[in-house]
């Protein structure tokens, strides 16, 4: 089980029609990636807290290695800057995710 889009990938492939139909087509399968990419998000957020509350994860370790990757993903030359603030939106959200589950309390 993965992350799947609308479709077989087909139109990925050989010649794409620069049709409405297929504008929209696009779109869709954007739009349901981000959908399941928000969930998965979501899931692991809540995995994160329950594992810190419950003692069997470390906030620290999670917090030092969401400050590295914070760090390093704008050194990175292989990422757009759309790719960066994706990244950096959800490293932040993961950490106000900590935040809550060390403090119980939403950061301000």
């Amino acid at each position: 089980m993965g992350i799947s889009a609308h479709g077989s990938g087909a139109e990925g492939r050989g010649h794409v029609k620069n049709s409405k139909q297929s504008v929209e087509q696009n779109s869709a399968s954007i739009e349901t990636i981000a959908g399941q990419l928000v969930a998965m998000q979501m899931l692991l957020e809540t995995v994160i807290i329950d594992g810190i509350r419950s003692g069997a994860l470390s906030s620290d370790l999670f917090t030092a290695a969401i400050g590295q990757a914070m760090e390093n993903f704008p050194k990175n030359k292989n990422l757009g800057s759309n790719e960066l603030f994706g990244a950096i939106g959800t490293l932040n959200s993961a950490l106000e995710a900590i935040t809550v589950a060390t403090t119980g309390k939403m950061p301000e």
